[in-house]
This record gives structure tokens, C-alpha cells and sequence, in this order.
């Protein structure tokens, strides 16, 4: 979630664990299912996963729901959904989310419109994919550690 001068924008990200790219994202102001279904159909329509790709989640009711757990049917994918309070399950997600505030959205201040907070999460995502570099990666951005590993 990022505070603005509007309230809340709730965003949905899909990160790549193999080399923490930001697949596909979405936003809403308000908390609804269909944000991180979306997310989903992206990331899918992206990159098409191979059947028994594993795409994990918390325990929050929208990975739970019917239709999260269709899609994720439909698509040959196997959901993974963390155990109650085991942080640790998520904690590339919660890296991700701690970076984008640590190094946007403090520094910068709070956004004053959901527009504005849009637009710096996108520019954020762009950042993060082409040029932020990662020791996990070998001090390489997400996407040219893609492109070695192909």
C-alpha cells in the first residue's frame, strides 16, 4: 500500500523469484480481488509459464478465493500459499515493497494523488528491472540476469 494526499493505493505485484524481476503489477484505491487478478492474467499473458510453475502467495482472502485459485488452475500453475504468521514466506515480496518506500516513496515524500503515486510506482518498477543492481544476482539488474540465464 502506498499512503497519498488521496488515500490508499493498494498495488498487486507478481515478482520473478528466479531473478526478482517485476513481471507485472496493478493498482486499485480501494482493496479488491480483481487487483491481484489481474496482476496474475499479466503475468501470464507475459511470460506463459510452463505447466507446475509455482506462484506463491500469503494468506490473504484474495490468493485464497475460487477465482484466484481457477486461474491459477486454468493457467497449469500450482499455487503456493505461506503459512499463517511465517513472515519469512514472504519475504522477497516484502523486501520488494521495503525497497520501493526505502528508496522512493520516503526520500520522495508521500505522493500527494493516486495518479502521482501510480506514475512513481512505474517509474519505480522500470528502475528496479533495468538498473538497480542486486547481490543475490551478482550486482546485475533482474533483467540482464534474465538474459545470462536463459
Amino acid at each position: 500500500m502506498i499512503r497519498t494526499g488521496q488515500g490508499m493505493l493498494r498495488a498487486a505485484v507478481i515478482l520473478d523469484s528466479h531473478n526478482r524481476e517485476v513481471i507485472s503489477w496493478a493498482v486499485a484505491d480501494h482493496e479488491t480481488p480483481s487487483t491481484v487478478m489481474k496482476a496474475l492474467a499479466d503475468a501470464i499473458r507475459i511470460r506463459r509459464p510452463a505447466a507446475g510453475c509455482i506462484i506463491h502467495s500469503d494468506r490473504g482472502y484474495q490468493f485464497t478465493s475460487a477465482e484466484w485459485l481457477q486461474l491459477t488452475h486454468d493457467n497449469g500453475l500450482r499455487a503456493s500459499i505461506g503459512e499463517r504468521k511465517q513472515p519469512q514466506d514472504n519475504a522477497m515480496m516484502e523486501s520488494w515493497f521495503a525497497s520501493l518506500k526505502n528508496e522512493d516513496i520516503y526520500p520522495a515524500g508521500q505522493p500527494a494523488t493516486l495518479t502521482e503515486a501510480r506514475m512513481r510506482l512505474f517509474k519505480y518498477v522500470h528502475t528496479y528491472n533495468t538498473s538497480r543492481l542486486h547481490s543475490a544476482l551478482g550486482y546485475r539488474t533482474p533483467t540482464e540476469y534474465a538474459k545470462l540465464n536463459q
